[in-house]
């Protein structure tokens, strides 16, 4: 195998990987940003507060954030405080995770964030109101699906890659010292002198 071919092949190799990256990056970008429609838009009732909670994706993406807004349904006096987790349902091998939020410039009183989703199964999001008329809780529920798994050839293909690597640079030295030797082999031992 000639060097150049070599050089070509590792470049190739390169270009494949990094637009892999590129996709992966992609993907988890978008994948916490919300789209322009709720995807599922519920109305919830948090003790006098009635709320209306849009979840962005449904189901939501195990691993990723849930893009949410939550807006009062009806006029508050003041400006109610809110708190929002997204907890575990039974079974689900995750702790409640504090979820990021900002007012929502479109929305009086409302908000909008990300609840990060660990791990697959059941979720419920926990939105606390605290308002002029006391603190309420509402509860969401809704499931968090994974994207399915890598073949298993596929897997094993993967994991063996700094094998065949290596083996193919072990390879690639070996074939450069036998040429060598050769190359030595037809050069004359002996110079010749000439008087």
């Amino acid at each position: 195998m000639s060097k150049l071919l070599l050089q070509r092949l590792m470049l190739v190799l390169g270009v494949i990987a990094l637009i892999v990256v590129l996709i992966d990056l992609g993907i988890s970008i978008a994948a916490t940003i919300p789209s322009t429609t709720p995807a599922r838009v519920e109305q919830v009732k948090a003790g006098p507060y009635q709320l209306t909670v849009s979840l962005y994706r449904y189901p939501a993406s195990a691993g990723y954030g849930l893009p949410f807004a939550v807006a009062p349904s009806s006029a508050t006096s003041g400006s109610p405080t809110y708190q929002v987790y997204s907890v575990p349902g039974s079974g689900v091998d995750a702790t409640p995770v504090r979820a990021t939020f900002s007012p929502d410039p479109n929305v009086h009183n409302g908000i909008k964030g990300a609840a990060e989703i660990t791990v697959q199964g059941p979720w419920t999001l926990q939105i606390t109101v605290n308002g002029s008329q006391g603190q309420s809780v509402a509860i969401v529920s809704f499931p968090a699906t994974t994207l399915p798994a890598i073949p298993i050839w596929l897997g094993w293909l993967v994991g063996f890659l700094p094998f065949y690597i290596l083996g193919g640079f072990f390879l690639m030295q070996m074939s450069r010292r036998k040429n060598e030797e050769a190359n030595l082999d037809t050069v004359s031992p002996h110079p010749t002198i000439q008087m």
